[in-house]
């Protein structure tokens, strides 16, 4: 077993000093960088060597990519708290889950000051509760969100010190936290398909993954495979390290049977540190109506949390043979059915949908895996779109880009979030 490479700092260590940066020297105590200038398009080693000497003060510093966005409270010469956007709190109630504790509701947490840690009045509350499990869950969150840092590449960053936070919550030396991201980062950078801990998983080959772990373990595995769930997250679900969870779904991403989806990019438009506020998901959902129509439990759990995840309300059948009646009762913007499903085809379902004269207008659209010139011509004769199940990741990516366009131009949500 690997020696814990996390110890509380009371003080500042001596070989944390830096003797010079490139981002600037002087008396400055965080090495020439101003409060609220901004460095972009920095390499993670100037990322590194600035944070160093941030580390000094107290203060929150935001830093972005591409993909994501942190704040890092620093305290007390060490990293108290690194909060992913709009995830912090899931992720922290997820692991506490873990370790036993249950939140039947979530307190008002956040604060409206964007340049403080919005989730720190709920982990201070937590702490006092539950220190031991809080602390180990808050080091496991500070060691993944700095794994992530490590696999990303230009960041943009600004500092703004902070001198009124309460020091009532446990610091963790920079240098040695560090050192464990690097080196686990560097191990990371062996795996074929895996490159990054947010990353979502989406299950390819549902028999062959069920006849793997057989079907005590299958129905968790093909609910957090359905393209929503990150790496880290599966990872919390199967209470095993994030590193064990990368090595075997980069085993089964080489097998086609998952395919690992590579990270959207961020498309806030917000000045960074200047109002970034938690993303919360929409607590009422009033997009669309959509209708899916498959025989495949793992398909209709992706369809719906893929769907419900973009705005859209989401009914399911997995029975061709008795839809046309809950499709009349739920009245949807557009109808979603697989080809083959056994007692009625989908062709066959369509036949039923078009002899309702309230059903008649309603968009069809056939997904199926069998994608085929004949079935492609069927769909055109019978007025339907069609869209091929995805069998790889670059399926996998096509497929999300063409139900977005089907989408947009069927039932598009009032203001778009398709991303």
């Amino acid at each position: 077993m690997m020696p814990n490479p996390l110890e509380e700092v009371s003080q500042y260590p001596e070989e944390m000093t830096m003797t010079s940066t490139p981002l600037g020297s002087g008396s400055n105590p965080t090495g020439g960088v101003r409060d609220g200038q901004v460095v972009r398009d920095a390499s993670l080693l100037i990322l590194l060597a600035a944070l160093r000497v941030m580390v000094r003060s107290s203060g929150i510093l935001h830093v972005e990519t591409a993909y994501h966005r942190w704040k890092l409270l620093l305290q007390r010469g060490g990293l108290v708290l690194m909060e992913e956007e709009g995830h912090v709190i899931a992720t922290l109630t997820s692991k506490l889950g873990n370790r036993g504790i249950r939140f039947a509701r979530i307190p008002n947490w956040e604060q409206k000051e964007p340049n403080r840690p919005y989730c720190y009045p709920f982990v201070s509350q937590v702490f006092k509760r539950y220190p031991e499990q809080t602390k180990s869950a808050l080091k496991e969150i500070l060691l993944e969100n700095l794994l992530a840092l490590h696999l990303e590449d230009k960041f943009s960053f600004v500092w703004r010190p902070v001198s009124d936070i309460p020091d009532n919550l446990p610091v963790w030396q920079l240098s040695l936290l560090e050192g464990n991201a690097s080196k686990e980062a560097r191990q990371w950078q062996q795996f074929q398909y895996v490159q990054h801990p947010y990353q979502r998983v989406q299950l390819l080959d549902a028999a062959n993954m069920l006849a793997r772990v057989g079907n005590d373990n299958f129905p968790l595995f093909a609910r957090v495979t359905t393209g929503q769930h990150r790496l880290s997250a599966i990872a919390d679900s199967f209470k095993q390290p994030i590193y064990r969870t990368a090595l075997l779904l980069d085993k089964l991403a080489q097998k086609k049977i998952v395919a690992i989806l590579p990270l959207e990019q961020r498309h806030s438009q917000e000045a960074l540190g200047a109002g970034d506020q938690p993303i919360q998901p929409p607590m009422n959902i009033t997009g669309p109506k959509i209708f899916v129509v498959d025989d495949s439990p793992v398909l209709l759990r992706q369809f719906h949390d893929l769907l419900v995840e973009w705005g859209y309300q989401v009914s399911l059948s997995d029975d061709a043979t008795t839809a046309t009646q809950l499709i009349a009762n739920y009245m949807p913007a557009v109808i979603f059915l697989d080809i083959n499903m056994p007692g009625l085809s989908g062709f066959e379902l369509i036949k039923q949908i078009r002899r309702q004269p309230n059903l008649a207008e309603i968009p069809l659209v056939l997904v199926t895996a069998e994608n085929s010139m004949s079935n492609s011509f069927r769909a055109r004769w019978a007025n339907c779109r069609f869209i091929a199940k995805p069998k790889t990741i670059d399926d996998t990516v096509t497929f999300r880009e063409q139900l977005r366009t089907v989408l947009r131009e069927l039932a598009p949500l009032p203001t778009d979030q398709l991303v």
